[in-house]
């Protein structure tokens, strides 16, 4: 099956891309990573090969900063306490991008990179509809590159409200952003249905056919058959 219908949307006052696959009954919500955007090439790909792979109707979002919400003068770096600051903002934005689909089906799924690996752990956390959920290249931000004392204590908390969900955590073994001791810090934190931790040799933008193939199986698993191709 194919991407049958792709569009650039207002969701409420949320810009938004959406994959409409036929027949689709249920949401999979796609968090972008940082610095890119719903528009960003990599995340057109991304979503197609879920609406694809899941047969479920594919949601992405700018995040706040992001893509269309960009500040026209935004600030050098990343600010400090950015991620934790801006996560209950991103909760209420899925929550009412949700919302306002409610017609096709309820979330189901969600899909994280980097960033929105970060963001989707309190997002899952709010979601009891979410039965899969996968988080790509994410974890407690290490190597100094954030200065943000409060995300570990709002993560670990939020991972710990996972019960309704299975989880899948897809990581690198060369990972500049997220080091493996505090991915595995965040997943011995995770209190799911299920839960499973996979390393994959390689940097963090490094993500291949066998781990992209492996995150839409385990969705398929816990969220219905895969649609015939």
């Amino acid at each position: 099956m194919r991407c049958v219908y792709e569009d650039r949307l207002l969701i409420g006052d949320i810009p938004a891309r959406l994959y409409m696959p036929a027949a689709a009954s249920g949401l999979l919500l796609l968090g972008h990573g940082g610095d890119q955007s719903k528009d960003a090439e990599r995340f057109v790909t991304l979503a197609c090969f879920y609406a694809e792979q899941t047969g479920l109707c594919v949601v992405c979002i700018d995040a706040v900063d992001h893509g269309q919400r960009r500040p026209v003068a935004p600030a050098e770096g990343l600010p400090a306490g950015w991620h934790s600051r801006t996560s209950p903002q991103m909760v209420d934005d899925w929550t009412s991008v949700v919302g306002n689909l409610s017609s096709i089906g309820p979330a189901v799924a969600y899909v994280g990179f980097s960033m929105g690996a970060v963001f989707g752990i309190p997002v899952v956390a709010s979601m009891p509809t979410i039965a899969a959920a996968v988080l790509v290249v994410g974890g407690i931000p290490g190597g100094g590159w954030t200065d943000d004392p409060g995300l570990a204590p709002l993560l670990t908390r939020a991972a710990a409200s996972l019960d309704s969900t299975h989880v899948l955590m897809l990581n690198k073994t060369d990972d500049e952003l997220f080091p493996s001791q505090d991915v595995e810090l965040l997943f011995d934190s995770v209190s799911a249905k299920t839960k499973e931790l996979r390393f994959w040799p390689g940097s963090h933008d490094d993500w291949g056919s066998e781990l992209l193939e492996t995150s839409a199986n385990f969705v398929n698993r816990h969220c219905g058959p895969a649609v015939e191709l």
